[in-house]
């Protein structure tokens, strides 16, 4: 049986809950309005960083696996590749659009098969900017400096006492270097005949020599205790959102690799390609146009190597302009690599605001990428789309971007 309760149990009760009822808002109130100290415990903040990490990680992910397609956003470009009788893949970036990314040509002309925008090509000496990349990382973490003398790493280095870092870095070694052959080789065995070749003069004077990098490329894999391409795997490729690249082992196991060719008396023929093994360190990676934007666009966003690092870089090492592993023009920084059959070529202004990344599998299809990617930079300018001064070829002057 039900009892109705005395009134004056009702107006306690009632008093009870408007007090709650005030405190409660006032808690809502101050949580909204308050702002959120470290060590405030209603969002966990090591739950949140993983969710966010997470939901990174599954945004890159997606990304990746998304079929690329063609974009033709400025016909005019288009246009004069196509004049150009092209035999390759572009990719053309302003303000973070893609203005133009297009396979054109034949990626193997025997069977009459197209260049895609998947297309991978070898990248010769581009590879030398990763691999600097690669050393700029340890010298983040503490495990070496770039001013340290080669000795300290290879006691048996011929003037290692001499010879620094920077030197390979910047081709100012003074080194022999190894003649390449077309037997296959280990990495161990590419430094030991590099040492055994001595030097040619004492650093400080610019001389070009992929022998730089392989020893480079060696010290990576000694200081890191890691293989080469596992350590570019998880401490670039994978941060910069690079999904296609590899080594010349798997190159022709990709679906739409392309052949490379010369224009010999007119025609195209396939050159002999080398044991790839020979270079290591300096030109037996391959990449899609998109992934080397991604490396690029990697390396000016500071996701693979700090701001100070990036600097060092990015200054001319010599008279001849050239970093570690880019050359510094003017108005942008570019790399240039070819093996027998392929050209590719990767620009980008100082600002980071305009990427331009060629590569033809038509060795000497075209006099010179250079001059192609300035005259893409004039098209840009002079187009109707959003555009500022812009970057420089190697052999060109522009305004920075």
């Amino acid at each position: 049986m039900h009892y109705p309760r005395p009134k004056w149990r009702q107006r306690l009760i009632i008093t009870i809950l408007a007090i709650v009822g005030i405190a409660g808002l006032v808690a809502i109130t101050t949580d909204i309005f308050q702002p959120q100290h470290p060590t405030a415990k209603k969002y966990p903040t090591t739950v949140v960083a993983k969710t966010k990490r997470a939901s990174s990680e599954s945004t890159t992910k997606t990304a990746a696996k998304k079929p690329l397609t063609t974009i033709v956003k400025n016909q005019t470009l288009d246009n004069y590749m196509t004049r150009l009788n092209f035999s390759g893949t572009i990719l053309v970036v302003r303000d973070n659009h893609i203005v133009l990314r297009k396979g054109y040509g034949l990626r193997n002309r025997e069977d009459k098969l197209p260049n895609e925008v998947s297309t991978p090509y070898y990248i010769g000496s581009a590879q030398k900017a990763i691999i600097a990349t690669a050393i700029l990382q340890l010298q983040d973490a503490h495990k070496l400096k770039v001013d340290d003398p080669v000795s300290k790493y290879l006691p048996d280095f011929p003037n290692g006492s001499q010879i620094k870092l920077r030197n390979l870095l910047t081709h100012t070694s003074g080194l022999v270097g190894h003649s390449e052959t077309n037997e296959a080789i280990t990495p161990k065995a590419l430094v030991t005949d590099i040492e055994k070749q001595g030097i040619r003069s004492q650093p400080g004077q610019w001389h070009y020599l992929d022998s730089n990098y392989t020893v480079l490329a060696y010290l990576v894999e000694k200081i890191s205790g890691q293989s080469l391409l596992p350590y570019l795997q998880k401490h670039i490729f994978k941060p910069a959102g690079i999904d296609s690249t590899g080594t010349y082992q798997t190159f022709d196991q990709v679906a739409t690799h392309s052949t490379g060719y010369r224009i010999k008396n007119g025609s195209y023929v396939t050159p002999h390609l080398p044991d790839l093994s020979q270079l290591f360190g300096c030109g037996n990676l391959y990449m899609t146009a998109s992934d080397m934007y991604r490396f690029d666009k990697a390396l000016m966003s500071n996701r693979l190597i700090s701001k100070a690092a990036r600097k060092e870089m990015l200054t001319a090492g010599s008279s001849s302009t050239y970093g570690m592993g880019f050359y510094v023009n003017p108005g942008s920084y570019s790399s240039h690599g070819i093996v027998s059959g392929w050209n590719v070529t990767n620009n980008f202004s100082h600002s980071g605001g305009t990427y331009v990344v060629i590569m033809t599998n038509v060795q000497n299809g075209i006099k010179s990428l250079g001059q192609v990617t300035s005259n893409i930079y004039g098209i840009l300018n002079r187009s109707e789309e959003p555009s500022k001064p812009v970057a420089t070829s190697p052999s060109t002057t522009a305004s920075s971007r």
